[in-house]
């Protein structure tokens, strides 16, 4: 089963953009893993930055993917909650299971639509760099926990 986490611009803090990277290394012996990048929007109204940024998202979720969108009304887990959520998806998935992580705007109601499950990791805002470095660690997390590897205490 393939993980893809398709986020909405590169992260432009360097430290988020390492960890993000680290985490992303860290999950790949348990699961081929990867990070796709959706250009931000540049247009200056925030609503048609977020609808051409949807469409750009939509375009890279496959009919077959199990989408799992970020968003603060999605359901929350604990971590060894999550581990087991997480595990489900990805032994039922029939194709990739593709995170999608928006944009500074948030995301287009069609992206949310087009989601299999809605996913939030907190009811408090987080910017969308460390949502993704958030989204990661818990991945890997879930790794460990299902595989039974000492690191969540």
């Amino acid at each position: 089963m393939k993980i893809s986490i398709l986020s909405v611009g590169r992260p432009r803090n360097t430290h988020c953009a390492s960890l993000a990277e680290g985490y992303l290394r860290w999950i790949q012996p348990f699961f081929p893993a990867e990070l796709q990048w959706v250009p931000e929007g540049k247009d200056p109204s925030p609503a048609r930055r977020v609808e051409r940024e949807g469409q750009d998202i939509l375009k890279r979720i496959r009919e077959r993917d199990y989408a799992i969108v970020l968003d603060e009304r999605g359901s929350q887990y604990d971590s060894p909650s999550f581990a087991q959520w997480f595990s489900g998806r990805l032994s039922g998935a029939e194709g990739r299971v593709v995170l999608v992580v928006g944009g500074g705007f948030g995301l287009d109601g069609s992206v949310r639509q087009r989601g299999d499950a809605l996913l939030s990791l907190s009811c408090m805002t987080l910017p969308h760099e460390l949502c993704l470095v958030v989204l990661l660690e818990q991945i890997y997390r879930a790794c460990t926990l299902i595989r039974g590897i000492e690191y969540h205490h």
